[in-house]
Parts: C-alpha cells; structure tokens; sequence
C-alpha cells in the first residue's frame, strides 16, 4: 500500500502528525484526515508512505519490521527530515485548494 501524505494540508506539530499516522498503520483507518491525499493499494505487504512537509519529501517503507516501532515512537527517525521540513504554518483554503489540485494533475500524468 502508498500513503501520500502532505503535512503541508493540516498544519499540526509533528508530533501529532506521527501519533496520527501511527493510529493509521494500526487500525488501518483514515478518514477525515485532511493530510492523507491518496491510500493506493500497490499488492505490496508494506507500506510506503511518501510525506511532504514544507518543501521536503521522503519516502519511508514500513516493513514488518519497524512496524511497531514507527506506530509507537513515530516515523521522523526513520523518514530523515531536516529540522525545518517541519516549520510549517495551519494552511489557507487557496493552499489546499492548489496543493489538491496540483497531486490530481499529477497522479492523472503519471496514469
């Protein structure tokens, strides 16, 4: 499975960010999350969660075994984001509005 998430849409610390993820991989639950653009099933057993914050993007594949770890301490240690990926500021309705609009021109070029 991909997760693409874009911080970039919620604005909240990334401690919140990680907890909420982390909700995510255990329950398997995602609506309602303003930061989690797409959910694609990829028939891979891991989960790849490809998450921009600020103008920062990693890729992290979370396998079996880091699993636990990344539901309960979080994945900034293993995603490598510089410090400042998460200096990010609440969005306004015309961010969202672009960053949504430009993922589906995206996602629709890739196809």
């Amino acid at each position: 499975m991909r997760v693409i998430i874009n911080r970039n849409l919620c604005g909240h610390p990334p401690f919140a960010c990680e907890q909420c993820f982390g909700e995510f991989l255990r329950t398997g639950a995602y609506a309602d999350r303003s930061c989690m653009l797409d959910v694609i099933d990829d028939g891979k057993p891991e989960v790849t969660a490809v998450i921009t914050s600020g103008s920062f993007t990693r890729e992290l594949v979370i396998t079996d075994d880091i699993r636990e770890e990344v539901i309960y301490d979080g994945y900034m240690k293993f995603a490598d984001f510089p410090l400042e990926a998460f200096e990010i500021q609440p969005p306004h309705g015309q961010d969202i509005r672009r960053i949504e609009r430009e993922y589906e021109q995206a996602k629709h070029k890739s196809s």
